[in-house]
């Protein structure tokens, strides 16, 4: 008996910790590192506490979440919540401070509030769960254009962000399985897909349309001093435009652009030209990643500004008899559905309008919220009173809700 007494106290016991709140703040004592470049030591120990008070915010972090959720998406975090380290320590002492084969190692006693820290770890989370599987199509027009201005397809910059984000754990749609529509201009120049043909696009959620260009360029005269002993040297620049829109609203949530050419900041140092393909391969992994950050950024942006202000919505109504039944049905929604916002209505013809609205929560919420007796209730009141009326929901999609009035 006592055996079993003595289990029952652990497992409550574990059950009561693992449901207290974090302590208000944790101390760590974390060392800090930074390379001393061009002898400047003030700017490596300033680097190397700013990375220790980081380090020290890190595991904390990972105290108060899984340390599986901040490494999957570690990228994530980092841009919410690493990045603003210090706005986490309350105060912090400098414990030492020394210089060892040109790196300067500073060593703290940091204090970390965790109120404000759990708070925001907790949002990123919900970003990550909605993030979890989201569903991306990436269908860009990319050519390569030879020195003789002959143009042939590639898929370089399609390969190496399907790639990155696949390994983010996004799930990416083949362009050949994808159902809807979407247009693309011809050349190297963008135009902007129509709203009305991206919406068409229900098997993914987010976008990424553009043009893709890489021109092979002759070698010039000193091309063989550029890569040593190679004969030949295979020079590449280009440009890209894209944008990337939310399919659940039609919106464009970025638009991004980049010129590129086979130097450093495009190739980066010490890297061989072996062939057009390799360079073009090697200018789009490296400027890629700042692509892939620019897209992520927007797309958390978009998520972020939905959890705040609702998702856009559009609600298609079959059956209202006039124009005065379509301001009762407007007045009634905006009244009795909680988390409804923003509602705009659109042309009213033979019985049918849209409404693009907000609606704090999802599509299959608000088609629940439609269906209760308090909203069919005070809409049969408002359209006059007669009980037959009844409103059914007709259609639902990720962004798109019917309803259909009957007597």
């Amino acid at each position: 008996m006592s055996l079993k007494l003595t289990a029952l106290s652990l497992l409550l016991a574990s059950v009561a910790f693992a449901a207290a709140p974090p302590p208000a703040t944790v101390t760590k004592e974390v060392t800090g590192e930074a390379a001393i470049v061009d002898g400047n030591k003030d700017k490596a120990f300033a680097e190397a506490k700013s990375a220790a008070l980081r380090e020290a915010v890190e595991q904390v972090a990972g105290v108060l979440v899984s340390s599986d959720t901040l490494t999957a998406n570690s990228q994530l975090v980092s841009d919410r919540i690493f990045t603003r380290s210090a706005g986490y320590v309350r105060t912090h002492e400098v414990l030492e401070r020394k210089e060892e084969g040109g790196v300067a190692k500073v060593k703290v006693r940091a204090e970390v509030a965790t109120a404000q820290l759990d708070k925001d770890l907790q949002a990123v989370q919900a970003l990550i769960r909605r993030m979890g599987n989201s569903r991306m199509l990436i269908v860009l027009q990319e050519q390569a254009v030879t020195p003789d201005k002959v143009i042939t397809s590639s898929a370089v910059l399609t390969q190496v962000l399907t790639d990155s984000f696949s390994k983010d754990g996004w799930r990416m749609i083949d362009p050949s399985f994808a159902a809807g529509k979407l247009e693309l201009s011809s050349g190297v120049s963008l135009t902007t897909p129509d709203k009305k043909v991206i919406q068409e696009l229900k098997v993914a959620d987010y976008v990424i349309t553009g043009t893709v260009t890489f021109r092979h360029e002759k070698s010039s005269g000193n091309a063989a001093t550029l890569q040593g002993q190679l004969k030949d040297v295979y020079l590449v620049s280009g440009e890209w435009e894209l944008s990337v829109f939310a399919t659940d609203s039609g919106t464009q949530i970025a638009r991004l652009a980049d010129k590129f050419d086979s130097g450093p900041d495009s190739l980066g140092s010490g890297s061989p030209l072996i062939s057009y393909e390799r360079t073009s391969f090697q200018i789009a992994q490296r400027r890629g990643k700042t692509l892939v950050a620019d897209v992520r950024k927007a797309v958390v942006d978009y998520l972020s500004q939905a959890e705040q202000n609702g998702a856009t919505v559009v609600m298609k109504v079959q059956g209202l008899a006039d124009f005065k039944a379509v301001k009762t049905f407007k007045d009634v929604l905006t009244r009795t559905i909680h988390g409804i916002s923003d509602v705009k209505q659109g042309n009213f013809e033979k019985g049918q309008i849209q409404f693009d609205l907000r609606y704090l929560g999802s599509t299959e919420a608000l088609a629940d919220a439609l269906g209760e007796a308090a909203f069919q209730q005070k809409l049969t009141t408002a359209l006059g009173g007669k009980p037959a009326t009844k409103a059914s929901v007709t259609g639902v999609t990720s962004n798109t809700v019917e309803l259909t009035l009957a007597r």
